[in-house]
């Protein structure tokens, strides 16, 4: 998710449960004009593992070489207690994507249309590569599904799909096709299949889980403001039952991201947190009444202020 799978974003995920991480959207083409500039988007440290860097773009050549770059960046071990670009666990190649503005470039979701290029696309990233690729998808676009998408590009050696079960014109409305993803996981047994789309819940990842039979669930929107839905999805699957965070565990959660924030992206960035804030409080009792207040914070200061008040 561009703006917000940050690396403070994805430390708080990792503590509270997630199995694997993913970069906000790197633009492949964005890292071969503007390296420094482009490769600070995926700056890690040692405690944001395993990590998934997702590539998004048009051009195979550019997918080529952002990969070359992403291959050879140093390795975690070497990286140590600092934070930097690293060489992840793997890559991951977004077809999935129904932004505009992402849309406009031929990229994302509108590659579905086009799976000769996306095929290339594919091609270009795991021939310069060892690490293992996976790719995004939709259930489907105007006249092409997912299943016409797969058929061109099945021969390729990627080792994951993740599949967000809505076609791009339902966006983000409705339920997601659980027979479609098992009828993918049926055909394609010897790849691994996430089922996405509208987990927003421990109940409704063990719904989807079980209809879908895929080897496991990618979560997005559902953890804005609730990165604990991580840990709640596993408790549930293991004793029926699930803890939900107490007032005082939000706040501190909270204020532990806007300290990340400031120490691994500088005070001047703690604003960025603004969002955050007004999904970790929604549904508070009074966080209509300081809505504005959280959506204006400047400071650590001001946010401890606001939600003091909470």
């Amino acid at each position: 998710m561009a703006g917000i799978t940050d690396l403070p974003f994805r430390i708080i995920c990792k503590e509270l449960g997630v199995d694997i991480l993913y970069s906000e959207m790197l633009s492949s083409t964005g890292l071969n004009f503007t390296l420094q500039k482009n490769l600070e988007f995926v700056n890690s440290n040692k405690h944001d593992f395993p990590l998934f860097i997702q590539l998004f773009g048009n051009n195979p050549e550019h997918f080529a070489l952002a990969t070359n770059i992403i291959d050879k960046l140093p390795s975690i071990e070497k990286l140590g207690t600092k934070i930097g670009p690293r060489r992840p666990e793997g890559i991951d190649i977004n077809f999935g994507c129904p932004v505009k503005k992402v849309m406009k470039q031929e990229s994302g979701c509108a590659l579905m249309r086009n799976p000769e290029n996306a095929y290339e696309i594919i091609k270009a990233v795991v021939d310069n590569t060892t690490l293992p690729v996976s790719i995004k998808i939709r259930a489907g676009i105007d006249n092409v599904s997912a299943f016409d998408f797969l058929g061109k590009v099945a021969p390729l050696d990627w080792k994951t799909l993740m599949i967000h079960g809505r076609t791009f014109k339902k966006g983000f409305s409705g339920e997601i096709d659980c027979n479609l993803i098992k009828e993918i996981k049926e055909k394609y047994p010897e790849r691994k299949i996430i089922a996405n789309g509208g987990i927003f819940t421990p109940e409704k990842a063990k719904e989807i889980l079980e209809k879908t039979n895929a080897d496991g669930l990618g979560i997005a929107r559902g953890c804005l403001g609730n990165p604990w839905l991580f840990s709640q999805i596993k408790e549930y699957f293991e004793t029926g039952n699930y803890s939900t965070p107490t007032i005082s565990e939000i706040k501190k959660v909270a204020l532990k991201h806007c300290e990340l924030i400031q120490k691994y992206k500088g005070k001047n960035q703690i604003v960025e947190m603004r969002k955050h804030l007004g999904w970790y409080f929604k549904g508070f009792p009074d966080a209509k009444k300081y809505r504005q207040e959280l959506y204006t914070i400047e400071s650590i200061e001001d946010v401890r202020n606001i939600i003091s008040k909470l």
